[in-house]
């Protein structure tokens, strides 16, 4: 699969070694290809440099990691994407995009993208590399995107991903990851911990 990896930062990187190990095909969508974090990246052999308008016209993913006060700069960047797959890691934190509740409903207003998921946002980037074990989940109004998504996150070796909902559950799931955040930076909690879904034997 074709993936265009938007934000090179830590989450961005996370997700690109993983998906370029499982065999995915990454195109890094930066704006200066001489100079940008992540630049590391280019070591790995299936992982190439790109404008951003050239690595979302030639991806089939699209994932969206910068921080949400950049969301409104970088979404007219990604043109004619109705029919691709966008994946939202973004959390509003510490504030949403302006004029938007959530970096989600930023996404879907701001794109004509029919396909946006909200993924990988519930936990930190260092569990991403190494996620065996933890569980995450996947929001929004596309049943396509979501498998795509799932699939994604089995291929970066999760547990499960649970569907959590239509395009109106990001926002909690949003949520989610601030509880995530308070415990690991704000409780010292570390960032070595993640979250799972522990279910009971029925009761008769």
């Amino acid at each position: 699969m074709k993936i265009a990896i938007i934000g090179t930062g830590n989450v961005g990187s996370a997700l690109a070694k993983g998906w370029s190990n499982a065999g995915h095909d990454i195109l890094l969508g930066v704006r200066d290809q001489q100079n940008f974090a992540g630049k590391k990246l280019l070591s790995m052999k299936n992982c190439t440099v790109h404008s951003i308008p050239e690595a979302v016209s030639l991806a089939e993913v699209i994932l969206v990691s910068v921080p949400p006060k950049n969301i409104l700069e970088v979404a007219p960047l990604l043109k004619n994407v109705e029919e691709k797959i966008i994946i939202d890691p973004t959390n509003s934190f510490p504030a949403p995009p302006s004029g938007y509740q959530n970096c989600f409903e930023a996404w879907s207003q701001t794109t004509n993208c029919q396909h946006i998921v909200k993924a990988f946002n519930n936990t930190g980037y260092q569990n991403m590399l190494q996620p065996d074990g933890l569980d995450t989940f996947v929001a929004g109004n596309s049943e396509m995107a979501k498998k795509v998504a799932q699939k994604l996150a089995g291929d970066l070796g999760f547990s499960n991903c649970y569907d959590f909902g239509v395009g109106d559950k990001a926002g909690l799931l949003e949520q989610l990851a601030i509880c995530w955040i308070n415990m690991a930076y704000f409780q010292g909690l570390s960032t070595d911990f993640g979250f799972n879904i522990v279910r009971r034997p029925a009761s008769n």
